[in-house]
């Protein structure tokens, strides 16, 4: 079977997921459209998809690299740090690769959507390891306010994990 049927194959099974997949990650559905349209296109210049043993994850891998390069592209107002999987990814195991990333990419998007205060304390207490006395010291807030930041903070993460 050639690339440019195995591709409107994949599309016609898994156009659908493919746009979930990349709603949660983008706000406008121009750009969503656009996404998908690029993955589309990056599986055609493909060497020969007929080998790819599961395609699902393979559509939903490049559609995570066409993500990751626009989102490069895109000004931002503040970076968000990266939160370091490399330990968890397991390189024998393509699926477990792919599931790191696309946590990665969740905790990213919780972190980046959240305010700049709850994103500053879930830094220092997660990143730089520091007390809730030193973070509220540091932010010039109180200790509760810092405990209700950090409880929200989590439970946000926690979400974006397991959406």
């Amino acid at each position: 079977m050639s690339n440019e049927s195995l591709v409107v194959a994949w599309r016609q099974r898994w156009n659908r997921n493919l746009v979930q997949f990349l709603g949660r990650r983008v706000r406008a559905a121009v750009d969503i459209e656009d996404l998908a349209q690029e993955t589309y296109l990056r599986l055609l210049r493909a060497r020969d998809l007929s080998e790819v043993r599961n395609p699902q994850a393979y559509l939903l891998r490049v559609a995570s690299h066409v993500l990751l390069e626009w989102r490069d592209d895109q000004p931002r107002a503040d970076a968000v740090v990266t939160l370091e999987d490399d330990l968890l990814v397991d390189e024998c195991h393509p699926e477990f690769e792919l599931e790191a990333g696309l946590s990665q990419q969740r905790l990213d998007l919780a972190l980046a959507t959240a305010s700049p205060m709850m994103r500053a304390v879930l830094l220092l207490k997660l990143r730089d390891e520091r007390s809730s006395q030193d973070i509220a010291n540091d932010l010039d807030i109180t200790v509760r306010q810092v405990k209700r930041y950090l409880a929200r903070g989590y439970e946000r993460l926690r979400t974006a994990l397991e959406n």
